[in-house]
């Protein structure tokens, strides 16, 4: 497997793409990157992000914000009422229960209301370091079509002692990428594939 997450480190590093939520990453921005993204197009995040970022900078501004402040600012990504509700709980469950500051530990995270195991996954490798998967849509895609693994618990129970220590974020970073540039729902790009060698749709369809 180590050639596995070789392959997807070396093409991620080759393909990087420095949106604002992976500048400066900390636990605080990247949780409220991926609750912005949720159902929410990149480019959109991307416009949104930092303005958002530099009017509740941290857990603390968030949490004293009201609900109005929060969906006027929410207003242009849409579903703005039920996102300000979400960021609302998490930053109260932060301030009342870890000191305002969003902590490292996928075990811990998912302990705070709102954050489910990709978002938890999601924080812990990108910010904190910690070799744990982080398994979406795209990525659940990326490990069906190549080794005909099916749903969240499988997923994260072959990722698991795949994912290298040493670069946890650009590996999930990597596999997310790669199921939203390459591995496509439809008119998948299998040529540019650096996983075309492990995938078994990619030996079944030797034409692609």
């Amino acid at each position: 497997m180590g050639s596995l997450a070789e392959a997807v480190v070396g093409w991620e590093e080759a393909h990087w793409v420095p949106y604002p939520w992976r500048v400066g990453r900390t636990p605080y921005r990247v949780l409220v990157a991926e609750v912005l993204l949720q159902r929410t197009g990149r480019r959109a995040v991307a416009r949104a992000y930092p303005g958002f970022i530099a009017a509740f900078p941290d857990a603390r501004s968030l949490h004293a914000a009201g609900p109005g402040d929060l969906e006027a600012a929410l207003r242009p990504l849409g579903l703005y009422r039920r996102r300000a509700a979400r960021l609302g709980a998490i930053a109260a469950a932060v301030v009342g229960e870890h000191g305002g500051e969003v902590p490292c530990g996928r075990g811990v995270l998912l302990g705070i209301p709102g954050v489910g195991p990709y978002t938890a996954g999601a924080v812990a490798s990108f910010a904190c370091g910690e070799a744990v998967p982080a398994v979406d849509s795209n990525v659940l895609r990326v490990l069906y079509r190549a080794f005909g693994i099916r749903g969240r618990r499988a997923a994260e129970r072959f990722l698991g002692p795949v994912v290298p220590p040493g670069h946890p974020d650009l590996f999930n970073y990597g596999l997310i990428d790669l199921g939203a540039a390459v591995c496509a729902p439809r008119r998948p790009s299998c040529g540019a594939c650096p996983l075309r060698p492990h995938c078994r749709t990619a030996r079944a369809s030797p034409g692609t």
